[in-house]
């Protein structure tokens, strides 16, 4: 049953309209003008209101703007009662926020079909607010899981700095440091496809698998191409119906050495002497059976700093849609050839944001930076 306000100074209207509803099991409230009908809003919280124009203290369209200005009340649909002949009247309720209006003199089948109508459309609006916010609560839920898994300072014996942002949609970039030895270390950086709680719980089941597989194995003999090849066969597109891209290292600071393997992502960075150099070895993306496990081996040297980015980074936009791009990812990263790893990231996150502005990020934001 709904409880509904009817607002109308003649008595004869507000007794017919309250048979008429009363018969369909509707509640009803009268209210002979504004005042007490703005006061009866407020205190009965009807479902709808059915509010005539002409009113002794107020227009009725002056008790609409009141009603639409007090946020606990703008949400009850109105529907104005005029005139047959008042068109201009109903055009302006129509754009002050009425919902619908019924002309005098009216029959009960109009009353019932225009009310019952606008009350289902409520339902269903309020409805779909409450599940909106059980989707935000599941999201910001799913974020916050997210963020617990990223690391919050490197291990000791690794020089590394990152700047990670969580979009405010969610995605799915995950990213983490493994111990393997005293002198060793195992570094990934993974973007899975898409946004939403989907992205962000695979990224959850792709740090739990790494976690698992670490612990399959003994201290110091993790292989990454059986690494590479073991996650491609776990995560099937046609199991999850969502691909990711990852670049999965073995840093041995010791000896200076490094094993990379790149599936589907951006490119990574090498800067040695100053200069660029783009380690473009790559395979397909995780999840397509693309994986032949190509193994890059370089040998670096003291002072040689590698980035690695996700694809957000450099493709996040300005409020002119400008992108942020590559080009200006290398630009900055030359001028900070003189600054700590410290201050190249602090740097590197203030120019960003300058950047983007308050443009929101539209996807994960993330860039890892170690120095050898």
């Amino acid at each position: 049953m709904s409880r509904i306000l009817v607002v109308d100074d003649d008595r004869a209207v507000r007794v017919l309209l309250k048979s008429i509803l009363v018969k369909d099991s509707h509640e009803v409230i009268e209210s002979p003008d504004g005042s007490s009908a703005l006061l009866a809003a407020r205190e009965e919280r009807p479902d709808l209101i059915l509010l005539d124009l002409m009113l002794p203290d107020y227009n009725g369209l002056e008790v609409l703007s009141g009603l639409k200005e007090d946020s606990d009340l703008e949400v009850i649909p109105v529907i104005v009662l005029t005139g047959s002949s008042d068109r201009q009247s109903k055009l302006t309720a129509l754009s002050s926020g009425a919902v619908d209006f019924i002309s005098k003199p009216f029959m009960s089948e109009e009353v019932l079909l225009r009310v019952n109508t606008q009350l289902k459309l409520h339902n269903l609006i309020k409805s779909l607010r409450v599940a909106v916010d059980s989707l935000q609560n599941d999201v910001l839920a799913a974020g916050r899981i997210q963020a617990a898994l990223v690391p919050q300072s490197a291990p000791q014996g690794l020089k590394m700095e990152w700047i990670y942002s969580p979009s405010y949609r969610v995605g799915g970039d995950i990213f983490d440091v493994v111990k393997l030895g005293e002198e060793k270390f195992f570094v990934y950086l993974a973007d899975m496809s898409g946004h939403g709680v989907n992205a962000a719980m695979l990224s959850v089941m792709v740090h739990r698998f790494i976690e698992d597989y670490r612990g399959r194995i003994g201290e110091g003999e993790f292989d990454l191409k059986d690494f590479m090849a073991e996650l491609d066969s776990s995560f099937r597109f046609e199991k999850f119906n969502l691909f990711f891209t990852i670049i999965s290292m073995i840093i041995d600071t010791a000896s200076k050495k490094l094993l990379l393997c790149n599936a589907g992502h951006p490119s990574p960075l090498l800067m040695e002497n100053g200069r660029f150099r783009v380690l473009e070895n790559k395979e397909g993306l995780i999840g397509m059976n693309m994986i032949r496990g190509a193994i890059e081996e370089l040998n670096l040297s003291g002072g040689d700093r590698l980035i690695l980015y996700t694809d957000g980074f450099t493709e996040s936009t300005n409020e002119d849609g400008e992108m942020f791009g590559e080009e200006r990812l290398q630009d900055i990263l030359q001028g900070c050839l003189d600054m700590s790893l410290s201050a190249t990231k602090e740097n590197l996150r203030d120019r960003f944001e300058k950047f983007k502005g308050i443009k929101n990020a539209e996807d994960d934001v993330s860039l890892l930076l170690i120095e050898f």
